[in-house]
């Protein structure tokens, strides 16, 4: 602090390793932490807190000033999020290890697709509550991310048409006409699959003749095609 023509003054440095000064760019670095991205998040924290508390009034108006309470409320929410993401993992399986694997698995999915990590573990939430392990929950979901990447539709919808489809166990005629909204053509592969026109494929969905193996069949097939384009 200094007093320049009878004007009081005040620089402050800021430095936190590589971060960009800017929530974006600390959300983003945060997607890529290891295994001690929390505590590393806990850290920034405190040095902001102890900043703060050590230069008093005039620090807390400058933070404000140019936009670096933004950065600190951003950091301390996503390390909120993380924590109980965590603890969402571990009431489901029962085993804080996997759990914490699982998170791992989550931060890296998000890190390397459009979807934010909020979204990926959602999706993560209710492929486990639909029955899906956890030990395929994180290839089941890239593969359905690519998918709703692919289409623009978001992550959600196809986890929940997914899920949905495996707890019944067959393909229902409105199950056909939400994949078809979505822009899945599910009657046009299921088709091609068997040799069969849309009309009789159709037909095979009224009568239950058309299990859930077919239609994960058909989207892993769409996976492979849209990743083999990029």
């Amino acid at each position: 602090m200094e007093n320049i023509g009878g004007s009081l003054g005040f620089r402050a440095t800021l430095n936190i390793d590589d971060f960009n000064v800017s929530a974006l760019a600390m959300e983003r670095q945060i997607k890529n932490f290891s295994d001690n991205a929390i505590s590393e998040v806990g850290q920034v924290e405190d040095s902001f807190r102890h900043m703060a508390e050590k230069a008093g009034q005039y620090i807390s108006y400058y933070l404000v000033g140019q936009g670096m309470h933004g950065l600190l409320n951003s950091v301390i929410q996503t390390r909120g999020q993380f924590q109980q993401l965590e603890i969402a993992f571990e009431t489901m399986l029962g085993d804080g290890s996997k759990a914490h694997t699982l998170m791992l698995q989550m931060i890296d999915t998000a890190a390397k697709t459009p979807f934010d990590l909020l979204g990926v573990a959602e999706g993560a939430k209710q492929l486990m509550a639909y029955g899906v392990s956890a030990e395929k929950v994180n290839d089941t979901l890239v593969r359905l991310g690519n998918i709703a990447s692919g289409l623009s539709i978001p992550l959600n919808d196809i986890v929940y048409l997914y899920g949905t489809t495996m707890v019944q166990g067959r393909l229902y005629a409105q199950d056909v006409r939400q994949f078809t909204g979505r822009g899945i053509p599910l009657v046009k592969e299921l088709a091609e699959k068997y040799h069969k026109t849309t009309d009789e494929i159709n037909a095979m969905v009224s009568a239950g003749k058309v299990g859930f193996k077919d239609v994960e069949e058909v989207l892993n097939k769409n996976d492979k095609c849209r990743r083999s384009i990029l």
